[in-house]
């Protein structure tokens, strides 16, 4: 599942309540995950560098645009990408080199969320991808990847459709391991298992990355890759098979880790309080 009300927590929120598991990240993860704006600040928070962004509301885009247009263009500068907050697979996302085509990504980000990102857009950007896998203590970053795209950037339709006959991530062309040096290799890498630490991460999931010459920056992660991002594992001797397994046995392990915690507390307060005790504080 991508997406609201799949990758976003909803869903894990109702297996928790079921007490079914599942091989995703948890309800916190999967819910910062989907959030690019508190998403960034959470990556902030862990003093990991991120593309300058500001946010504005629908509401406020639709009552005064000329506002947002200023600060905008005050703070960030052309080129930049409106995002919808939500959402994933590149819907909703507009790059603008100028006023008018900003105009033009603010209304088709507001179409889809009320709450939109504005972000800083690298000119000739290398995407780098890094996926983690693993559960609590468990941890392991699998090889880069560097994505070919068509355009700037992946568009949905590069992502599932042109070329590969609807196989989805995996059909799309690619570099593994990517092509840099072993420095940079490492430092996305150990970002990837911190940021999978963090957010308490479960199952496999994959951070994308941006390089602008020798600076990297976090761009996001998807807490439910496309394909599990299994080809960045298999030239590591992860086959698929022992991948799916891993993840059958991570929801698992969640699973009996939520069975060994206590979620009642016994106290007579209530019975006190009905039958008239005062209870006096100390």
């Amino acid at each position: 599942m991508h997406g609201m009300h799949g990758e976003d927590g909803t869903v894990q929120g109702l297996c928790e309540l079921a007490d079914i598991p599942y091989s995703s990240c948890g309800l916190v993860g999967s819910a910062v995950g989907m959030d690019k704006i508190v998403m960034k600040a959470v990556f902030q928070s862990m003093g990991l560098p991120v593309l300058p962004s500001i946010y504005c509301y629908r509401a406020q885009w639709q009552q005064d645009p000329d506002t947002v247009i200023a600060r905008a263009e005050e703070t960030i500068g052309y080129p930049m990408f409106v995002k919808p907050a939500n959402l994933g697979s590149s819907i909703g996302i507009g790059k603008a080199t100028d006023r008018e085509r900003f105009r033009h990504a603010m209304e088709v980000a507001a179409s889809f969320d009320r709450r939109i990102l504005i972000e800083r857009a690298v000119e000739k950007p290398v995407e780098i991808n890094c996926a983690c896998m693993g559960f609590e203590g468990e941890v392991l970053p699998s090889l880069c990847e560097q994505p070919a795209g068509w355009d700037e950037f992946l568009s949905f339709e590069d992502k599932y459709t042109r070329g590969g006959g609807g196989k989805g991530m995996k059909s799309l062309a690619r570099q593994v391991p990517a092509p840099i040096s072993a420095e940079m290799t490492a430092r996305i890498q150990n970002y990837t298992a911190d940021i999978f630490r963090m957010l308490e991460c479960k199952g496999v999931v994959r951070v994308d990355y941006i390089l602008e010459a020798d600076t990297v920056y976090v761009n996001e992660i998807n807490t439910i890759p496309g394909s599990f991002a299994f080809y960045l594992y298999e030239p590591m001797g992860v086959p698929f098979s022992a991948l799916v397994d891993k993840l059958v046995l991570y929801a698992q392990r969640a699973l009996a880790q939520k069975r060994e915690s206590s979620y009642a507390f016994s106290s007579d307060i209530l019975n006190k309080a009905i039958s008239g005790t005062k209870i006096i504080k100390k």
